[in-house]
């Protein structure tokens, strides 16, 4: 059955450039809404629908735009909604931005939306299939070399997510993680509290995005595997990651998804090509 939650509940923290704090208020919503972020900030409280159409990678984050409204940094958000099996919620803002919180993980939206008590509705979950193998390829230069990425959908009975982390030049060791979705609360010991990383050679650059934001964010190098709460926890956010970015897909998809060297910018083309192969209307 379709899922919403009981009461409102709030979780609030810095904006993702760093600029100010912020905050969202999850609030109950009614059968076949999904989910909708509604700019309290604006005239008119316009709403964004979580669909792929509106997605973009504009920068490191993902983002929703509807027109000229924007949704800044959906991905751990929509992960944790999406992590616990909510279908339905409305998502108020009083800003573009989802805050940061838990270091870049779901853990702190995890926590709130258990607070307002996930019930079932009325009608039955709308779930999308993956009925033949999709890909997507991309490809980065590092140090002057071409490697390449791909996501892969593969037709399964239930969601399922596996991440390979192979970084060319060996900054981290190679990680896999994998992880299937349920709904319950698997996904807060498992993945909520999969913090988002970058590695101590990108720091001047994040910083310049992110502003008084880096607080919050774990900078790694090759020798630091003593700051992971697990051995494979960048590879588990890269799933965080993943999982987020699908739900702008805007609802429930059965596949196995595999990603290899991939991020928002892949996830977000294979949510796109989903929705357009096998249908939904993100409702």
């Amino acid at each position: 059955m379709q899922k919403t939650i009981n009461h409102k509940v709030q979780c609030s923290g810095m904006s993702i450039t760093g600029e100010y704090q912020t905050k969202v208020t999850f609030s109950p919503a009614p059968p076949n809404s999904g989910v909708v972020f509604i700019r309290d900030d604006l005239p008119g409280h316009p709403e964004v629908e979580c669909r792929s159409e509106y997605a973009r990678t504009d920068s490191r984050w993902t983002s929703l735009v509807k027109d000229t409204i924007r949704i800044e940094h959906t991905e751990h958000l929509l992960a944790a909604v999406a992590g616990l099996g909510i279908d339905n919620v409305k998502v108020h803002m009083d800003s573009p931005h989802i805050p940061v919180v838990s270091q870049f993980s779901s853990e702190a939206f995890v926590n709130a939306l258990i607070q307002a008590e996930p019930v079932n509705q009325s009608l039955p979950k709308s779930t999308l299939k993956i009925t033949e193998p999709q890909w997507v390829f991309d490809s980065f230069i590092y140090e002057g070399e071409r490697y390449e990425s791909i996501l892969i959908a593969l037709p399964s009975q239930q969601p399922v997510f596996t991440y390979l982390l192979d970084y060319p030049g060996r900054q981290l060791p190679t990680q896999l993680a994998h992880y299937r979705l349920t709904g319950g609360l698997d996904f807060v010991s498992e993945l909520s509290a999969a913090r988002s990383y970058i590695m101590d050679f990108e720091y001047s650059q994040v910083a310049k995005l992110i502003g008084n934001a880096m607080d919050q964010c774990l900078v790694l190098s090759g020798g630091t595997a003593e700051k992971l709460r697990w051995e494979n926890e960048p590879a588990r956010h890269k799933l965080v990651d993943l999982l987020g970015d699908l739900a702008t897909i805007g609802m429930s998809v059965k596949g196995h998804f595999i990603g290899i060297r991939t991020g928002h910018k892949t996830n977000i083309r294979m949510a796109k090509k989903i929705q357009e192969t096998f249908g939904g209307d993100g409702g």
